[in-house]
């Protein structure tokens, strides 16, 4: 388990966040960084659906969509059958931006994983697949013992 949590810090770091977004010529926020990935992978979406997709909260997703919009990596058009919502997609410079970050955090996976047999991916790969299967198919529940009686 302290080895899943290590791996969780150190991808959701602000820190990793900052050299990605650096090394990409981006100058965007940790949360700016999530947002960009997760419209490059989803595509045109609402705010609630894009706060959803990334594990964020509205009103963050709400600020940081300004800021990206201010710098011209995000634009929002409205559904014509309900001009309430608006749709979030990337502008061309924003798509570029993601881009290099995807393409910035792909070469730093191949780097790190370089010394590895492809029998060690593989295995890691089925792995993961299956943690993440398992995680998704587990109901979250109470410590017991945490639980006030």
């Amino acid at each position: 388990m302290a080895s899943l949590a290590r791996v969780g810090r150190l991808l959701g770091s602000r820190q990793v966040a900052a050299r990605t977004a650096m090394v990409a010529g981006a100058d965007v926020s940790q949360q700016g960084l999530t947002l960009l990935r997760a419209l490059r992978r989803g595509g045109q979406q609402s705010m609630a659906t894009l706060a959803g997709t990334a594990g964020m909260d509205l009103g963050a997703v709400s600020r940081q969509v300004r800021i990206l919009e201010d710098d011209g990596a995000v634009k929002r058009s409205r559904i014509p059958e309900d001009g309430r919502v608006a749709l979030l997609y990337l502008t061309a410079e924003g798509r570029a931006m993601a881009d290099r970050i995807h393409a910035v955090g792909v070469r730093h996976m191949q780097e790190a994983l370089q010394a590895w047999s492809e029998d060690d991916e593989r295995t890691l790969a089925r792995l993961m697949q299956r943690l993440v299967d398992d995680l998704m198919r587990t109901p979250i529940r109470p410590d017991p013992a945490a639980v006030d009686s």
